[in-house]
């Protein structure tokens, strides 16, 4: 009875990450064609900082951001208000949190799609300048930390590179990558290997689950020379449930902690 219990969750999981996929890559293609469509006009109109964030999330102009929303909005089925849209939007830039689950994701991926489309205006006007020092390691104009150089969002994810594993940041938002060093945490910066704890499981083979004890936080590192990843923000999304074993972990922990 058990083992067939277990089968009906399986399918119904797999069922569920299958109708979000199909969502994402809708989503996804929709920023594509929107890109194609107004991204010559709206590249004239970023002006980059003169270090980094280059493009701080601040300061896209929000009336891209609302043009490309409201149409991921319209293929989801969603007639929202402009007044709900501001306002959502001005809760996210003040770190009050957002309840429509719905609403917050569609604007994740609407300032994805400009962040990625300010990365690009770098490599289109061949900033040597810029590239230079986001992807230089260590050197006298090496970028080396946790947030994007490009649009400041904080990293969340590590890749480990073929052949010898150097370790790279991966900005979630705007697909930018940096080098970074090949121990310590990548959410607060703290370089003492000892305070970092590996967790890992046969489930997931090739994905690291990497908790601190210095800032009690935890991010996920993809072995890319385990495995082959198309698109790390959907691989991310598809591996929830290692978030949830590491906030679970971080929570019986701190209890220990309390009662030793």
């Amino acid at each position: 009875m058990n083992e067939l219990k277990k089968m009906v969750v399986d399918v119904a999981e797999d069922n569920a990450l299958g109708e979000a996929y199909q969502t994402y890559t809708l989503l996804k293609e929709e920023i594509r064609a929107w890109r194609e469509e107004r991204g010559s006009f709206w590249l004239e109109k970023l002006n980059p900082a003169d270090i980094p964030p280059y493009f701080p999330l601040g300061n896209l102009p929000e009336t891209a951001i609302f043009e490309l929303w409201l149409k991921l909005n319209r293929v989801m089925g969603e007639d929202t208000s402009e007044f709900i849209l501001r306002e959502t939007w001005l809760n996210l830039k003040v770190g009050r949190s957002i309840v429509d689950v719905e609403l917050l994701s569609t604007l994740r991926l609407a300032l994805s799609g400009i962040a990625q489309l300010a990365r690009s205006s770098i490599i289109l006007e061949n900033r040597n300048d810029f590239v230079g020092r986001q992807l230089e390691p260590n050197g006298i104009n090496g970028y080396e930390g946790t947030s994007c150089p490009v649009c400041g969002e904080k990293a969340t994810l590590s890749v480990l590179t073929p052949p010898q594993g150097k370790r790279f940041l991966h900005c979630s938002l705007c697909g930018q990558e940096w080098p970074m060093m090949r121990v310590g945490c990548i959410r607060c910066g703290w370089k003492e290997a000892s305070e970092q704890n590996y967790l890992y499981t046969k489930d997931y083979p090739g994905i690291d689950l990497v908790t601190c004890e210095a800032c009690g936080q935890y991010f996920k590192e993809f072995d890319l020379r385990q495995l082959t990843v198309e698109d790390l923000v959907w691989e991310d999304m598809k591996t929830l449930p290692l978030n949830y074993a590491a906030e679970q972990w971080l929570s019986e922990h701190a209890h220990l902690e309390k009662i030793q």
